[in-house]
């Protein structure tokens, strides 16, 4: 009788645990119509996301996808974790990457689960409540056409532009430009978009970029190229500034790599 008690009292605590810590995983067949806007991770390793859910949502469902960079292993497999913890407890799920060439590669998977719960994939945290803060503001900024050097690194300059051609300078006198250059490429079709310009009440500048890179099936220039984007960014006020450019590679609506870059510059203007 009492052996018949304790082990009903474990599996009904056991079932009281699974229940208070519901977590929803659904492997997908092929990722469309999903388009992953997120990610994290490196050149070595890499998790692309979206988040479904509202924000104000106490339920989170998000779209996860990624890979591995291991050209030498021989294993056609690889196991990795997909990890939530927080409010005492713990999640863990085992899940197989599949070799494809020198890559490892995520299926893609729709995980739900209560907000407030640190998510790990593949030992990297995804900031699935990531956001700008109340304190940021988006700030105007328009297109110069400009001529510049041809560099094979990928990186950014701030400066000013008189007559058509780009200066840099740490001491602006008027708007400051942005240039943020992609490198070299083996071909045309490479392309770079600002998604946005925003500022922080400690006076950093937050730039979202991204460098489109041709698709699986387009027809595309046979020659090297040097994508590049220069913006004026206005509405500043005198004083000093931090900049800081992240820069996300996309092909075929994927992330495929990130490039961050942090500058600083002085504004000397007429403004108050």
């Amino acid at each position: 009788m009492k052996k018949t008690f304790w082990v009903f009292v474990v599996v009904f605590s056991l079932l009281s645990y699974l229940f208070a810590f519901n977590v929803g995983y659904i492997e997908l067949a092929e990722l469309e119509p999903f388009v992953l806007t997120e990610s994290v991770g490196s050149r070595t390793s890499n998790v692309n996301f979206t988040v479904l859910s509202k924000s104000n949502s106490e339920e989170v469902a998000i779209v996860l996808s990624g890979w591995l960079f291991d050209p030498g292993s021989e294993n056609s497999e690889r196991e990795v974790f997909i990890q939530l913890r927080g409010n005492g407890e713990s999640y863990e799920k085992k899940i197989s990457l599949m070799r494809e060439g020198i890559y490892y590669t995520m299926n893609p998977f729709i995980l739900s689960f209560r907000r407030g719960y640190t998510l790990v994939v593949m030992g990297l945290e995804v900031d699935y409540d990531k956001n700008r803060g109340d304190d940021a503001i988006e700030l105007a900024f328009e297109d110069v056409s400009i001529e510049v050097e041809w560099h094979s690194d990928v990186s950014i300059l701030l400066g000013e532009v008189n007559e058509g051609l780009f200066t840099q300078v740490s001491a602006v006198l008027e708007e400051p430009v942005l240039l943020v250059k992609g490198g070299e490429r083996p071909t045309g079709g490479y392309n770079i978009v600002i998604d946005g310009v925003y500022l922080h009440e400690d006076r950093t500048i937050e730039v979202a970029a991204k460098l489109q890179t041709p698709g699986s099936g387009d027809f595309v220039t046979q020659a090297f190229t040097y994508p590049h984007k220069a913006i004026r960014i206005l509405g500043l006020h005198s004083g000093n500034y931090d900049v800081s450019v992240r820069m996300e590679v996309l092909k075929d609506g994927e992330v495929i790599d990130i490039y961050e870059y942090s500058s600083c510059f002085t504004l000397y203007s007429s403004k108050n």
